[in-house]
């Protein structure tokens, strides 16, 4: 009996033993497929494999592997392998101790990541556990291509191979590593390194980037994914010096918390900006830096922030610098400028103060910042190439010294500057004098003066914070020859100055200004103003503002005046009137008059010699009187009216006291151009009115054309806006107009005739 029952039970399990080897395979396979399916779900990501052969007691073979994300998310992802062989612990499977895959081995890999930053899409849930568990304990790929996207920066590997063993070294190469940012874009090709990967940690190390760039090491560390959080170090000889840095990501839940330290040492600049391929050369040293950052960069001002660097050496260009120092540190949205010190031979400027950055736009008018200037500048010319203005922009010395203190409203401290033999923007200036003070309430511009010859600047004023930032002051100018000062189209003839005088009173917001210019052979023009201007006011609400303003000029000659259009538009002519403006600007109220008498065009957009013509304004309507105009071969004379009751909204009507004829047959996209021809009988069609339409602040305007019928309808090509100076030749605006009629011949050469 005893024999029976060890023949049965060996029986049973040869008989178990050839099911299982027959078996296996079967189940093998179909359950690393439903295994994998439902790691895939778990991630919340979907996956397609191909055949799956599982010999019993071989590795498991799948013939291609597929992974993309769900549509929609905000982390898209692509994964394709092919040819992938894992070696599967299937007891550490069951039981869920992590560990499961002891070899990973793919033939060839494409992987792409792309991160959308867009509203549309939503963030999912990812089971960072479960992916650290999925972690092989030895893998080999032989040939990757990966591409990660995020935001414009995006990085590219091509034509990799990495393998990595917990009990030996791996080896890591890659044809191309690409790197593409808004403010760095670098290739390193034909790199080569050595792995160590262990307990979760990737090691790559001994790696040339570049002639002058080695990295010495840089770790992954995956272990604390189950914790969700990512680590980052690397070390790195760059051209003479070193770079170290330390980077951590932490995201719980919906939040993400990057962790940045690293320090910089003796670093030659000439060979980083020949390396990176900069187009100008960068000369000196980086002899120190220390940086630091914690929070979210997409919301850096709640994070905190510190840095400490030291240029020695510095040049760029026409700029250069003995000694730069920064040193700054950023938390709770106050920020602590310790030092800003630049020294430029005798040139020295320090800088420190500490203050908080407002959340709200109204804020910045009433700051919280304490801070320091000290500055001895002998050789302006040269301190200003550092921040990039011309080599004779600027030249002189000055001396600025200054301490500022504005804490729960409050203000203290004083600013002066003070220089003599300027030459600023390239204007010779004597004498420059500037004093600030600060007060509990009020900043006061106890005085500032610029003084040249006889010629000066000068004005004195206060702000009150305290109530709605009134400011109060004067201004004060008299100059004997603007031109010497500023850019005024086309020369001046026969060398005339153009004496300037300004007087401004300012009280509470409200300005009250006073103007006399006089151009070269005119009489004096006459300019008064008085308007509202707040600080903070939008031009919206300074177009609605109260505004009361008058010029008066008995006689311009624009032959000798300077022209402000490129090219200038009148050549001849003179230009009189007297015009007022009360209401505001949005719906003026003017009266008084313009005439200009024997006014020669040239490069004007219509196609006229001469013209002669008077407008009169009578509140919100002007209309004008006549305008005579003449071209070759042509007279013509036009009358019209102006709406100007809404400033964004004028109406223009012109009548012709001619026949004009519309020979344009294409339809302009816009019209650019005016031409008028002589012409006799015609079928074209008879424009008894034109119309133009637009606003005078915003520069859009159009042009409709009503035609001579019953009752008077628009013609075809209504409305066109008009471009002048924009578009090419071909949107151009034909008229026809009745030729200039010929003087007829005298009685003495009509008997001459006869004779």
């Amino acid at each position: 009996m005893p024999k029976n029952r060890l023949l049965l039970i060996s029986l049973a399990a040869l008989i178990v033993a050839l099911g299982t080897i027959v078996f296996a395979p079967f189940v093998v396979s179909n359950g690393v497929r439903l295994w994998l399916r439902w790691q895939a779900h778990r991630q919340q990501l979907k996956i397609e494999l191909g055949k799956i052969a599982a010999p019993f007691l071989r590795p498991v073979s799948i013939e291609r592997i597929r992974v993309t994300s769900e549509p929609g998310a905000a982390t898209q992802i692509e994964l394709n392998a092919e040819l992938a062989i894992l070696h599967l612990s299937l007891a550490k499977i069951l039981t869920g101790r992590g560990d499961g895959v002891r070899t990973l081995s793919i033939q060839r890999a494409r992987a792409a990541i792309r991160r959308d930053y867009s509203e549309k899409v939503r963030a999912m849930r990812f089971n960072w556990t479960a992916l650290q568990s999925l972690l092989p304990a030895n893998f080999g790929i032989a040939h990757l291509d990966f591409r990660v996207e995020n935001g414009p920066t995006v990085i590219l590997l091509r034509n990799a191979a990495i393998s990595g063993s917990q009990i030996e070294a791996g080896r890591f190469s890659a044809g191309e590593l690409t790197i593409t940012s808004p403010l760095f874009r670098q290739t390193f090709s034909q790199l080569r390194g050595a792995i160590k990967w262990q307990e979760d940690r990737l090691t790559i190390g001994g790696m040339n980037l570049a002639r002058g760039v080695d990295l010495q090491s840089i770790t992954i560390d995956l272990s604390r994914l189950d914790k969700e959080r990512a680590d980052l170090q690397f070390d790195l000889d760059v051209f003479g010096g070193k770079i170290r840095a330390s980077i951590s990501n932490e995201w719980p839940g919906q939040h993400s918390i990057w962790n940045l330290a690293g320090t910089a040492t003796g670093i030659s600049l000439a060979q980083t900006s020949e390396a990176l391929g900069f187009t100008d050369q960068l000369g000196g040293s980086l002899r120190a830096c220390n940086f630091t950052f914690r929070g979210d960069p997409r919301d850096p001002l709640e994070g905190t922030a510190s840095v400490w660097t030291e240029l020695n050496g510095l040049s760029w260009r026409n700029r250069a610098a003995d000694v730069i120092m920064l040193g700054a540190i950023f938390y709770n949205r106050q920020i602590q400028l310790q030092q800003l010190y630049i020294k430029q031979r005798k040139n020295e400027l320090t800088m420190s103060g500490q203050g908080a950055i407002p959340s709200k736009s109204t804020d910045w008018l009433n700051p919280d910042f304490r801070g320091q200037i000290l500055g001895k500048i002998t050789d302006l010319g040269q301190f200003a190439e550092l921040f990039g203005a011309g080599p004779r922009d600027f030249a002189g010395a000055v001396a600025i010294e200054g301490t500022l203190n504005a804490r729960e409203h409050k203000l203290g401290g004083f600013l002066t500057a003070s220089g003599n033999s300027l030459s600023l923007f390239k204007r010779q200036i004597d004498r420059l004098t500037a004093k600030i003070n600060l007060k509990a309430d009020t900043i006061e511009l106890e005085q500032f003066e610029v003084a040249r010859k006889k010629d000066f600047i000068r004005a004195q004023g206060k702000i009150d914070v305290a109530h709605e930032s009134d400011y109060s002051g004067s201004i004060e100018a008299k100059v004997g020859d603007a031109s010497e000062y500023f850019l005024l189209g086309r020369g001046v003839s026969n060398g005339a100055a153009i004496p300037v005088q300004l007087d401004t009173k300012i009280s509470s917001g409200s300005w009250d200004t006073k103007a006399v210019f006089t151009l070269p052979g005119s009489s004096p023009v006459d300019l008064a103003a008085k308007f509202s201007l707040k600080i903070g006011q939008d031009w919206k609400t300074f177009l609605a503002s109260p505004l009361e303003a008058t010029i008066h000029f008995p006689a311009l000659v624009l032959a000798s005046a300077p022209q402000f259009l490129h090219p200038a538009l009148f050549n001849e002519g003179i230009l009189s009137g007297t015009i007022s403006l009360s209401q505001n600007l949005e719906h003026p109220n003017i009266t008084g008059e313009v005439q200009l008498l024997n006014g020669v065009l040239q490069n004007a957009p219509l196609d006229l010699a001469r013209v002669s013509g008077r407008l009169t304004f009578t509140g919100d309507h002007a209309v004008i009187e006549f305008v005579n105009a003449a071209t070759r071969g042509v007279d013509l004379s036009l009358r019209g009216v102006v709406n100007l009751r809404d400033s964004a909204d004028v109406k223009i009507g012109i009548y012709p006291s001619v026949p004009i004829y519309l020979l344009t047959d294409a339809r302009p996209t816009c019209i650019n151009r005016i031409d008028l021809e002589p012409i006799g009988v015609t079928l074209a069609p008879v424009i008894d009115q034109i119309g133009i339409r637009g606003g005078i602040f915003d520069g859009r305007w159009t042009m409709e054309l009503i035609e001579a019928a019953v009752p008077p309808q628009p013609v075809a090509l209504n409305p066109t806006p008009l471009c002048f100076g924009d578009k090419p030749a071909e949107q151009s605006l034909r008229f026809g107009v009745p030729p200039r009629p010929q003087p007829s011949p005298s009685p003495s050469r009509k008997r001459g005739r006869r004779r």
